[in-house]
């Protein structure tokens, strides 16, 4: 998900000091080097960078004077195996308490040098009369923002979090996704299938240019394909690869290509999402493939590399070459020893901006002077239920269960009100189609009389269900206490909260229920073999919501839900040739996942953006593009002369 360089030496090789990529100086102008130029403290070996504007502006920076802009993502699984690559984040940096306390004083120092420089270092504008003591308002265009340490900024080798979102602001892919994850195109123009659905025709725009100068073409998209299908575990994206088996660029035509697929499923175009690469930087994808530590990032995105050291920072200025706008600001993303110091420094302005996943975050930061944004994650949490067992096999038993449960009081009292209700486990809104609302509301005496029809009764008046069945090797059946069992994961303090309003829900309407909390590794195997009734879990999904891992028969769904139609529309799905196309299959997919209920979703998680007291701007982040919108945010710092 990252680009960029004239600093590369031919072939990938990238000779480079100790002191990070340094961007090569204007036409005219003199080079910049933030690790050269600026005042730094230390912490450890870490070298974190006040930028030299703070104290020393150049005269006119932040007047419109012409020069350079400065301008600086889980698809994970929580509980069930992951349907694609996992997003992680590389380990915290062990810190004990004295070396973050000490890291912190210095970014109180760091807060201070900056509030005290801030009158010089922007647009300043005085308020209040002349008689009172007056303020000085400064503008600045550096957005300050943090980041862990990553492997590399290498996409056909990373899976680390922070080099994925980062390289959202770096790169272009094919296509995009909207607010409702519809597809939209990107870096191609227009798309086209053979009869056989086995071939695709991509056509991209025409004039665009790499951030170093270099014209867009055909082959760099055949390049990264070649280099993400060299190896597939290397990186983010290889169930969007694995399908393709070749990519040529059309004879005589620079800005086509053909992409070969190996089968009928897993053709869409949302799958060709992943970032596109240059091909003139290296000989050849191999090349490409052992660029790791040193490596740059070139691309097509809003935003180009102006300086990286990995063990300290990163900046990112607007690219001169993007054809959509140069962002005006600069991004200062600065290496943070841990996640759990950016709260102290959003609250002194040391860092502008965070994104929190913690369901209790608002307990946190509500009281300080910061702007919060809760905004929808990728993960559902939901209640599946096994179709090896008899009971769970009839409709009416799953829509009982959902409509017992008052998922509304349950997001309450056990969540921190951090969600959103989704009538499916599908994102909120997706392609469009479905409701906001939950279609199973709790409704008890409606739960009741499911289970009636289906055949269940209390037939010795003891306020629970009984059922009838016959033991293997006999012709008679005996009527048996009818006895639920809910797996959660114990070491989900809410969950097992959450688990016991559920086993309560579950005992008033008549359904005796044992609440089985397990560590979270026996809790995986009890969800291998089959131990359970139903369970209380979650998942996070990929953009593209490729389900089959949940719902499909053939792909070893954990609750063993066969269908045969959901089956087929699952694959078809995964080949839809157009964005109407993808969204009438879904509407299908969505209308039986309501009806039959194969997991009942309680809610979608929310993440929480939040916004130190100087940054100004909307926050628009979604769980796929964190820092969507940053190109309009500024810092406006107020001081006392």
């Amino acid at each position: 998900m990252d680009f960029r360089r004239f600093f590369f030496a031919p072939h990938g090789a990238a000779p480079r000091g100790s002191r990070g990529f340094r961007r090569p100086a204007a036409p005219g102008g003199p080079a910049l080097n933030a690790a050269a130029q600026s005042p730094a403290f230390r912490y450890g070996d870490r070298r974190f960078i006040q930028p030299a504007w703070a104290c020393n502006p150049p005269p006119a920076m932040f007047c419109g004077a012409a020069g350079e802009a400065l301008n600086p993502a889980e698809h994970p699984f929580n509980n069930l195996g992951a349907s694609r690559a996992q997003i992680r984040t590389e380990p915290n940096l062990k810190t004990g308490p004295r070396r973050r306390a000490a890291f912190l004083a210095a970014i109180l120092i760091c807060a201070s040098v900056l509030s005290l420089s801030a009158c010089d270092a922007g647009v300043s504008v005085i308020l209040g009369g002349a008689e009172k003591s007056k303020n000085v308002t400064t503008v600045s265009p550096v957005v300050f923002l943090p980041m862990e340490m990553v492997r590399t900024l290498n996409p056909v080798l990373s899976k680390d979090e922070d080099s994925y979102f980062i390289g959202k602001l770096i790169y272009d892919s094919l296509f995009e996704t909207d607010d409702s994850l519809t597809l939209v195109p990107s870096l191609a123009e227009s798309y086209s299938y053979d009869e056989s659905g086995l071939s695709m025709t991509v056509r991209l725009k025409s004039g665009l240019l790499w951030s170093d100068g270099d014209s867009f073409d055909a082959a760099d998209v055949v390049f990264s394909i070649d280099a993400y299908t060299a190896d597939r575990d290397a990186h983010l994206y290889g169930a969007n690869v694995r399908n393709i088996r070749s990519a040529k660029v059309v004879a005589k035509d620079a800005l086509s290509l053909v992409i070969a697929f190996r089968e009928a499923t897993d053709t869409s175009a949302a799958l060709l999402t992943f970032p596109i690469l240059p091909s003139h930087l290296y000989r050849n994808q191999s090349a490409l493939r052992r660029d790791a530590e040193n490596f740059i990032p070139v691309g097509t995105g809003p935003y180009a590399v102006r300086e990286f050291d990995r063990h300290s920072h990163l900046t990112l200025e607007g690219n001169p070459n993007h054809a959509g706008g140069i962002p005006e600001n600069t991004l200062e993303f600065q290496v943070i020893p841990s996640r759990d110091d950016a709260l102290n420094m959003l609250s002194i302005n040391a860092i502008s901006y965070a994104v929190f996943r913690e369901g209790d975050r608002d307990t946190i930061y509500r009281d300080a002077n910061m702007r919060a944004e809760s905004f929808p994650g990728n993960e559902a949490v939901f209640i599946g239920f096994n179709f090896n067992k008899d009971m769970f096999r009839r409709k009416e038993a799953r829509q009982a269960v959902a409509l017992c449960v008052d998922s509304k009081e349950l997001l309450e009292v056990c969540f921190f009100n951090s969600g959103v209700p989704a009538d499916s486990i599908y994102y909120p809104g997706f392609l469009g189609v479905g409701e906001s609302a939950d279609p199973y509301a709790a409704d008890p005496d409606r739960s009741k009389s499911l289970l009636a029809s289906a055949g269940f009764s209390d037939t010795d008046g003891d306020g629970f269900y009984e059922y009838f069945s016959v033991p293997e090797g006999e012709e008679t059946g005996l009527l048996r206490p009818l006895s639920l069992r809910l797996l959660v994961n114990g070491d989900d303090a809410s969950r097992v909260s959450a688990g016991q309003m559920i086993q309560a829900a579950l005992q008033r309407i008549g359904l005796a229920c044992e609440l089985a909390a397990k560590d979270r590794d026996a809790y995986a195997a009890a969800l291998a073999a089959g131990d359970y009734d139903l369970f209380l879990g979650g998942a996070q999904f990929a953009e593209n919501y490729d389900l089959r891992s949940l719902l499909h028969s053939a792909h070893g769904n954990p609750i063993a839900y066969g269908d045969p139609a959901m089956d087929a529309l699952l694959d078809d799905f995964t080949a839809a040739k157009s964005p109407q196309e993808r969204r009438d299959i879904f509407e299908a997919i969505h209308a039986r996942f309501v009806e039959e209920i194969p997991y009942y979703c309680l809610f979608y998680k929310t993440y929480g953006a939040v916004a130190s007291p100087a940054l100004s701007g909307d926050l628009q982040p979604r769980f796929d593009d964190i820092y969507r919108g940053c190109e309009d945010w500024r810092c406006v710092y107020e001081t006392s002369p």
